[in-house]
C-alpha cells in the first residue's frame, strides 16, 4: 500500500489527526450537553447538512490549491436546483435534468477557467460570473411547467438508517479527489502550479489546461452540492447556495490549506466541515437565532486568516503541511 500512496500523502493523513481531535471533542461536548443532538433525526439532519458543505468545499479546495478561488460556487449550486426542476419540460425527464445540472456547473467552471487562464484575477472573474449565473438561474426559475421531480429527489435523498446516501457519496468523492490530487500527474502539476505557477510554466507543464481542470471540477462539484441541498429542501431556488461561498472558503482555511495555493491536504476538509456543521446544528437545537451561524462563519474566517498571518512568523499550524506537497521542480518530466 505504501508503494501506491506517496509518503507525502501519508504524512498529510497524519497531520489531520489534530483537526480530527478538535472535531471529535466538539461532537462529544454536543452529545453530552444536548440530548436532542443524540437523536436519529438530529444525526440525519447533521449529515444531510454536512454532505453539500464537503462536496462544494472539495471543489473550492482544488481551486485554492491551484492558487485561485471560486466565488461562483453558491450561484452554481442554485443554478443546479433550477436545472433539475426542468425535468418536466425537457426530453429525458429527471435523469436528463440531473445530467444537465451537472453539465451546467461544468460549463460555468470552464468559463471561469478560461477567464483566469487569460489573465483575469480569479476573485474578479468568479465574482462576475456568479452574478451572471445567479441572474440566469432566476430567469430560468420562472420557466412555465418547471417543477421539482419529487420522486427522483426522494431517491437521491435515500437514507440508510440515519445516514443519507449523499453523505456516503461525499466521503467517496473526497477520497477519490484526494487520491487524484496526490497520486496523478495532473493533480501533482496542479499543486506545483499553485505553489509557483511561473516555475511550473517554465518547466513546460500545461498550466492553462490545468486551470480549466481545476475550475471545471469546482463548477461541477458546486452543482452536485446544490443537488445535495435539494434532497433536504425539495425546492428549486436560485438563491439556495448563497451561504456556500463562505462555508466552502471557511472550511478550506480551517482545513489548513494555504490560501495562496500549493500547500495542504484535501482529507483535512472533512473534519473542518464537521466542525462547521456541528456548530450550526448546536445553534439550531438550542433555539439560537440562525443569523449567529453566519456570524460564526465570518468570525471563523477572520480568525483563520489571522492564524495564517501569524504562521508567517514562528506560529505553526499543527495540521498543515509545512511545505508544498509537490515542489514544482519535482513533479516529473514533461
Amino acid at each position: 500500500m505504501n508503494n501506491i500512496i506517496s509518503t507525502t500523502s501519508w504524512r498529510s493523513v497524519k497531520n489531520a489527526r489534530f483537526l480530527w481531535a478538535l472535531a471529535l471533542f466538539l461532537l462529544i461536548v454536543a452529545t453530552v450537553t444536548l440530548p436532542a443532538f443524540r437523536s436519529s433525526v438530529s444525526v440525519n439532519s447533521l449529515l444531510a447538512t454536512l454532505a453539500p458543505i464537503v462536496i462544494i468545499s472539495i471543489g473550492q479546495a482544488i481551486t485554492i490549491m491551484f492558487g485561485g478561488i471560486d466565488l461562483s460556487v453558491g450561484a452554481v449550486a442554485g443554478l443546479a436546483t433550477v436545472m433539475l426542476a426542468l425535468s418536466g419540460t425537457i426530453p429525458g425527464g429527471a435523469a436528463a435534468a440531473f445530467a444537465l445540472a451537472l453539465f451546467s456547473g461544468l460549463v460555468v467552471g470552464l468559463i471561469n477557467g478560461l477567464g483566469v487562464s487569460s489573465g483575469i484575477n480569479p476573485l474578479l472573474m468568479t465574482f462576475a460570473i456568479a452574478g451572471v449565473v445567479q441572474g440566469t438561474a432566476l430567469l430560468v426559475q420562472n420557466t412555465s411547467g418547471a417543477a421539482m421531480p419529487l420522486g427522483f429527489v426522494s431517491i437521491l435523498g435515500t437514507s440508510f438508517g440515519p445516514v443519507p446516501l449523499f453523505a456516503l457519496f461525499a466521503v467517496l468523492v473526497l477520497v477519490g479527489a484526494w487520491l487524484w490530487l496526490s497520486q496523478s500527474r495532473t493533480g501533482r502539476v496542479l499543486q506545483a502550479a499553485g505553489y509557483d505557477q511561473q516555475i511550473a510554466g517554465r518547466l513546460g507543464f500545461h498550466v492553462a489546461r490545468t486551470t480549466l481542470i481545476a475550475y471545471g471540477l469546482s463548477g461541477m462539484l458546486a452543482a452536485l452540492g446544490g443537488l445535495a441541498i435539494v434532497t433536504r429542501t425539495y425546492a428549486a431556488d436560485a438563491l439556495i447556495g448563497r451561504s456556500s461561498v463562505i462555508d466552502s472558503v471557511a472550511t478550506v482555511l480551517v482545513a489548513g490549506i494555504l490560501i495562496t495555493g500549493g500547500v495542504g491536504s484535501l482529507l483535512s476538509v472533512l473534519p473542518a466541515a464537521v466542525i462547521i456543521a456541528v456548530v450550526g446544528q448546536i445553534i439550531t437545537l438550542t433555539g439560537t437565532d440562525a443569523n449567529f451561524q453566519t456570524i460564526f462563519k465570518g468570525v471563523l474566517l477572520v480568525a483563520a486568516m489571522g492564524v495564517y498571518q501569524l504562521a508567517g512568523g514562528s506560529l505553526r499550524i499543527p495540521w498543515r503541511l509545512k511545505k508544498s506537497a509537490v515542489p514544482a521542480n519535482k513533479v516529473g518530466p514533461r
